[in-house]
């Protein structure tokens, strides 16, 4: 005696080639749209850890070549990651003598900006798969329906065995659609809002970098004044 998943499958082979494609098509979006969102979860992972350890960088005495090391030792964190683009297009080739905390958030500005840019990457393919979905499998489930009216009108009575193929794909389809998603809708908006979110921190980390180059600098040069007056 076969199992109730088996007798589903059976019922799916001998479905039409049109309700046949619709199932591939959302069994596709269902396989990509989960890597996107294990990609997204294991960045989440990764990026979550190392701004919990970046976060702690003192201000007081800041420094570029400490904050440099900072930064690549939590480089998953996006305001490590800018820095780190910042520091080696300002610093490493030294410290120039105009240096002001505008020049370096401008810098750091555009790193952060396209550090983010990539990590909303295929965040728009699960806003797809969750508005296209339900739909994909709304077409599904009617044209499983014509299906089974259509098997009706050519054996002449209703019984299970008739209308049986075309009920299953209709439900499939629609239980597929769903499958697909309410996961990807889920995920986008808990990545986007995520992002949002360390967006905003990166901007307060770059406000906080200008601060403190002015202030060292600042510094600098009037310790510089005070010898040459010397």
């Amino acid at each position: 005696m076969g199992t109730g998943t088996e007798s589903i499958w059976q019922l799916l082979v001998v479905a039409s080639p049109f309700a046949k494609f619709i199932l591939m098509i959302l069994g596709v979006m269902s396989l990509l749209s989960w890597t996107v969102i294990l990609d997204k979860f294991l960045m989440w992972v990764r990026v979550r850890k190392d701004s919990k350890g970046f976060e702690g960088v003192s201000w007081k005495n800041f420094d570029p070549r400490n904050m440099f090391g900072e930064a690549r030792r939590y480089h998953s964190a996006f305001p490590a990651r800018a820095y780190i683009y910042a520091h080696r297009e300002l610093f490493e080739r030294g410290i120039p003598d105009d240096l002001d905390g505008e020049m370096v958030a401008r810098e750091y500005a555009r790193a952060a900006a396209h550090h983010l840019n990539r990590a909303e990457r295929f965040l728009p393919f699960l806003a797809t798969c969750s508005a296209a979905a339900p739909f994909l499998g709304l077409l599904g489930t009617v044209w499983g329906i014509i299906s089974a009216f259509q098997r009706i009108g050519i054996w002449g009575n209703a019984s299970i065995a008739v209308v049986a193929p075309g009920i299953a794909e209709a439900l499939v389809a629609t239980a597929l659609g769903l499958f697909v998603a309410i996961p990807a809708l889920i995920a986008y908006n808990f990545f986007s809002n995520w992002l949002r979110k360390e967006a905003e921190r990166a901007e307060a980390f770059g406000d906080d970098l200008a601060f403190a180059v002015d202030r060292q600098f600042v510094r600098r040069n009037a310790v510089t004044g005070r010898v040459g007056v010397a």
